[in-house]
């Protein structure tokens, strides 16, 4: 099967941010197929910005083992402003298509959501060319958007919205990473055999617990002492990381560390507030590589999972969610819904209210100062990443997926 897959931020392991679509990749080349990847110049939180003039940065192809990508020019500059983030978005649309028109003639495309703006474009060289298309939807757009206050004019929400039906429309299947997407989407009239849920897939060759790796790094940093408190991911709009500040600022115990990991438009805000609070408890890093991922979390002793409380995250979870399970560490989780449902089915961990720091804080202290009920959690939380979250389930089923798609072209 020759297949290509679209997707603006692919990346591997070296940098940071989740890697799921170069797994995927990966393991369909080495099963067999013909893989190409068509992504803009850089991942999602990556700040190393491209030195050359954008017009030696129309397409440039390179390999990651037996995968093919064709790099496209996209504007980087995603995590100064809204209007930055859609700029990147519309360069990715543009020449994303050019891209896919340099992979020679896949049997099926695999095109992954959000952004939205790409899809449509992808789909028109789709359809000229009569690509069967897989879509798959990583979030839903441009609800979540306009759930979040981001998105108020009415023409773009009209424009999105058509686009994303146009999209269900006309893709051979539609692939969603939650149930609660899937419901979503079928709610709305898409009938159930074109919709399949593949939830996200952790590697537990790279995700698992390590705690000697976790000594070596909280002895590196002077943390015997410390108990550590981690947040990891992208820091947006979305993340609603206000509440973990906020319960920092009410911790009185001088042993807990905030420690906040990553990138995204937030950044410099909440790093202003850190420093105009004077908060000595709170340390934001740089985000690390996946390779680092399950460092990081070893070395912490509860990790931290936000959303906005809007009704779209309901059906939502996130990848650092599985990510912390995977690692074995206990999760205090501030998102209602099917992310909320999964660390009370496995244990994992405990749910607050999403904006009650007060109710945050009272559960860090507690879950702290009662490590046998951590380690319960901890071995919980693996025990069912390898039982309903196992990555080689996942890419086993897109791949069939794929296949079967391919097959009726």
């Amino acid at each position: 099967m020759k297949v290509a897959v679209v997707y603006q931020y692919y990346q591997g392991h070296s940098a940071p941010g989740h890697s799921l679509v170069y797994e995927l990749t990966q393991y369909l080349a080495d099963n067999g197929h013909k893989v190409t990847v068509v992504s803009g110049e850089t991942g999602y939180m990556t700040a190393k910005q491209p030195r050359r003039p954008w017009y030696k940065r129309l397409l440039r192809r390179e390999w990651d083992g037996a995968v093919e990508i064709i790099r496209t020019f996209t504007y980087t500059q995603i995590h100064r402003s809204y209007l930055g983030r859609l700029l990147s978005f519309i360069s990715f649309s543009v020449t994303a298509p050019l891209g896919l028109l340099r992979a020679g003639r896949p049997d099926v495309v695999l095109a992954s959501s959000p952004p939205i703006f790409p899809m449509f474009s992808i789909w028109l060289v789709c359809k000229l060319r009569r690509i069967p298309l897989v879509f798959e939807v990583r979030d839903l757009w441009p609800e979540s958007a306009v759930q979040m206050g981001i998105l108020r004019n009415r023409q773009m929400i009209a424009i999105m919205g058509w686009m994303e039906r146009l999209l269900y429309d006309h893709a051979q299947r539609i692939v969603t990473l939650t149930h609660g997407i899937r419901d979503d989407i079928q709610a709305r009239g898409w009938p159930a055999d074109r919709l399949e849920v593949i939830t996200c897939g952790i590697d537990r060759g790279m995700l698992y617990p390590d705690p000697e790796a976790g000594g070596r790094l909280r002895r590196q940093k002077g943390w015997e002492d410390r108990r550590i408190v981690l947040y990891m991911g992208a820091m947006g709009e979305a993340n609603n990381l206000d509440v973990l500040l906020d319960a920092a600022q009410q911790c009185q115990d001088s042993s807990v560390l905030f420690l906040l990991v990553g990138d995204g438009m937030k950044r410099p805000d909440i790093e202003h507030r850190v420093a105009v609070a004077g908060m000595t408890n709170v340390e934001i890093w740089e985000p690390v590589a996946k390779s680092e991922v399950r460092k990081c979390i070893s070395a912490a002793d509860l990790c931290v999972a936000t959303l906005q409380d809007i009704p779209l995250f309901r059906g939502a979870i996130p990848t650092k969610l599985l990510d912390y399970m995977a690692c074995g560490k206990p999760v205090l989780c501030g998102v209602r819904g099917e992310a909320a449902q999964i660390v009370r089915q496995a244990g994992a961990g405990v749910t607050f209210t999403p904006n009650d720091s007060r109710q945050m804080n009272r559960m860090i202290g507690e879950l702290l100062d009662d490590q046998p009920r951590r380690d319960r959690m901890g071995e919980r939380g693996v025990a069912h990443i390898r039982e309903h979250f196992d990555a080689d389930k996942s890419r086993i089923a897109m791949e069939r997926l794929l296949m079967g798609v391919a097959s009726c072209k």
